[in-house]
C-alpha cells in the first residue's frame, strides 16, 4: 500500500482552509487540524520531540484514515476521527473530542461525560479495528479530550 500517497491525500486536506470551512467548524475539527499541523511540524524537523504525544506522532507518521467507517458503510456502528500507521503493520486510533471550558458545575459534569465517551469510543474502536485487519501487528489508541492524551493498548 503507498501509504505516503494517502497520507497526503489526507494531509493537504485536513490542513487546508476548505477543511475547516466547508465542515460544521467545531472543537473537534479544530483540534484534529491542530494535532495535523503539530505532527507536520515534527515530521518536517521544525520542532524536536519533548514528550510521549510527540513520540506517538512521529512513529505513526502515516494518516491512512479520518472519519472513516468503524463498520464499512455503516456510519450507525461509529466513525472513528484518526487512523494513523508507521507503515509496519502498527496501527494507531485516535478519537479527538473538544472539552468544554466553560466552569461550573453543569460544565464540570459535562466534560468528565466527554472525557470518559471519549476514552470508551477509542477502546471500542481500537477492537473493531483489530476484528477488520486481523493480521495487525500492533493496535493502539489514544482519546484525545482537549489537551489531555490517554493511551491505551490493545489487549489480546
Amino acid at each position: 500500500m503507498d501509504y505516503e500517497k494517502i497520507d497526503k491525500k489526507y494531509r493537504d486536506f485536513i490542513l487546508s482552509d476548505e477543511f475547516i470551512t466547508s465542515r460544521k467548524s467545531n472543537g473537534d475539527t479544530i483540534l484534529v487540524q491542530s494535532i495535523i499541523r503539530w505532527q507536520t511540524r515534527l515530521l518536517d524537523g521544525s520542532v524536536k520531540v519533548n514528550n510521549r504525544k510527540e513520540e506517538i506522532l512521529m512513529k505513526y507518521r502515516y494518516i491512512i484514515g479520518y472519519e472513516w467507517d468503524v463498520v464499512k458503510y455503516m456510519t450507525q456502528y461509529g466513525v472513528g476521527d484518526l487512523l494513523f500507521t508507521d507503515g509496519k503493520d502498527n496501527y494507531l486510533v485516535m478519537e479527538v473530542k473538544k472539552l468544554s471550558i466553560f466552569s461550573g458545575r453543569n460544565q464540570c459534569v459535562a466534560r468528565r461525560k466527554t472525557r470518559r465517551k471519549v476514552e470508551e469510543q477509542a477502546q471500542h474502536y481500537m477492537s473493531e479495528y483489530r476484528r477488520i485487519n486481523p493480521g495487525a501487528k500492533s493496535i493502539k489508541g489514544v482519546a484525545v479530550a482537549s489537551d489531555e492524551w490517554k493511551f491505551y493498548s490493545f489487549k489480546e
